[in-house]
């Protein structure tokens, strides 16, 4: 090649001039890169350090596999689980929700949410690798490219722990103030109660006193009736005598015919008949009513907080003869008593749970539309082992299933207004089972009766 011919293959001071020019754009375009780059990842490990700062869990996962894989996560996530951060990159989320309590639900719930566009929340407790846990609160938000498809997942989160423990707390102090609340009412209930039942007491023992007296006077004056009566026959049986030994004369005829008209006049044979009778029934009345009086003094006998030997079964008796009031019109009183030993209790307190019952018991016959020739109301007591156990039944409308375990809340009731307070069987519930150490159970069924069974310790609460 000749000289002339290699001189004419170099480059013209042209050409030089414009790669020059291209090269120089190249080394700033390149340069503007570095640059961009760089604060790009000065952006990027301000970002770290911020997320690496906070306490709260910042995961960013790959939605794009069969699986959601780790893709970014903050060092609150490696340090709460107990993972080396560079351990998670790559790994499938499954590494970080070993969810206690999670289901197949919610992994169709968050894939539902996820589909849609919508974040989705979560509370769960979380299970470390050295089986240690926390309670974790995340929001998991769905990130979709310009098509609308799913690409990633941001999760959100934060050990909601000690929140969780403080909201327990703070529920169970609420809980305990109000069974605080309902046990200060249900005092206060029996408080009430207790002062009105010795108020009605005092007035009861009181007129039971007042009655007695003028009954005692009725029944002296009617014991002194009857001989009197007696008496007053003797002397007529003698004074007939008398006349029938006169001799026969006018005189004794007009005498006879006297006697004869007083004889039509006060018929003395009919009086003769009918007042021994009503003598009878007086002297019934009057006993009843003394029985009833003695019955109210014993019922009504001022309460205290002494326990002692009481007849059980007397006991009932007692107050049957009180509320006989209550359910003579629409029931009969069975009664089939056990030989029992004397048992330790507050007789007061157990006559008003034997009231409460009977009265319970002729309401229920009542409302099943009953009366005395089909209501029946059955006592019957029996020993079993240490405890005294009477059974208080009826045939009356019975108790709805869904009403059972409210039968000794305080103030629930079934009755009318004005008729039930619902506080009969809680106090009732109160005095067998917290100031007696007994039961008291309840079977029954709609439309056929209702039957509670108490269960008394015969040796008295300490027992």
């Amino acid at each position: 090649m000749t000289a002339r011919q290699r001189t004419d293959e170099l480059p013209s001071s042209g050409e030089l001039d414009s790669t020059a020019q291209r090269v120089a754009r190249l080394q700033g375009e390149m340069a503007r890169l570095h640059a961009e780059n760089d604060a790009i990842r000065t952006e990027l490990r301000l970002r770290d350090h911020a997320l690496d700062a906070t306490s709260s869990h910042f995961v960013i996962a790959d939605e794009t596999g069969p699986e959601p894989v780790i893709v970014y996560c903050n060092k609150a996530v490696a340090d709460q689980h107990g993972i080396p951060r560079a351990e998670l990159i790559g790994k499938s989320i499954t590494a970080l929700a070993q969810w206690r309590n999670a289901n197949e639900d919610y992994r169709t719930q968050l894939a539902a949410a996820l589909s849609a566009g919508r974040t989705f929340h979560h509370e769960d407790e979380i299970v470390r690798r050295d089986g240690s846990t926390f309670w974790l609160g995340v929001s998991i938000t769905p990130i979709l490219d310009v098509a609308g498809t799913l690409t990633h997942s941001v999760a959100v989160g934060a050990d909601i722990t000690v929140k969780r423990e403080e909201s327990r707390k703070k529920q169970e102090l609420q809980d305990k103030l109000l069974e605080e609340m309902n046990e200060h009412q249900r005092v206060v209930m029996e408080l009430q109660l207790a002062q009105k039942l010795e108020s009605v007491g005092r007035l009861a023992a009181g007129v039971a006193h007042e009655i007695n007296t003028p009954i005692q006077y009725v029944s002296d004056s009617v014991h002194f009736l009857r001989e009197a009566y007696e008496d007053l026959n003797g002397l007529l049986d003698g004074w007939r005598q008398a006349f029938e030994a006169l001799p026969e004369g006018p005189h004794r005829d007009a005498l006879a015919r006297d006697v004869q008209r007083l004889d039509e006049r006060y018929d003395p044979r009919y009086v003769r008949a009918e007042v021994p009778a009503a003598f009878e029934r007086t002297f019934h009345g009057v006993e009843r009513v003394a029985n009833i009086v003695k019955a109210m003094k014993e019922f009504a006998h001022p309460n205290t907080d002494e326990h002692s030997p009481a007849d059980l079964n007397h006991a009932i008796q007692t107050t049957l003869l009180v509320a006989s009031n209550e359910y003579k019109y629409n029931a009969v009183v069975d009664t089939d008593f056990a030989d029992l030993p004397p048992v330790t209790c507050n007789i007061g307190e157990m006559n008003q749970v034997f009231l409460n019952l009977i009265v319970n018991a002729a309401h229920a016959i009542e409302e099943a539309g009953r009366d005395a020739s089909t209501g029946r109301i059955t006592i019957r007591t029996e020993r079993e082992a240490s405890f005294a156990v009477i059974h208080i039944g009826d045939n009356g409308c019975g108790i709805a299933p869904q009403n059972l375990p409210k039968v000794y809340d305080p103030f629930f009731t079934t009755k009318e207004v004005g008729r039930g307070t619902g506080q009969g069987l809680a106090i009732s519930h109160s005095i067998l089972v917290d100031k007696h150490g007994g039961e008291i159970k309840v079977h029954s069924e709609v439309g056929v009766g209702t039957t509670f069974t108490l269960r008394v310790p015969i040796a008295g609460h300490a027992a």
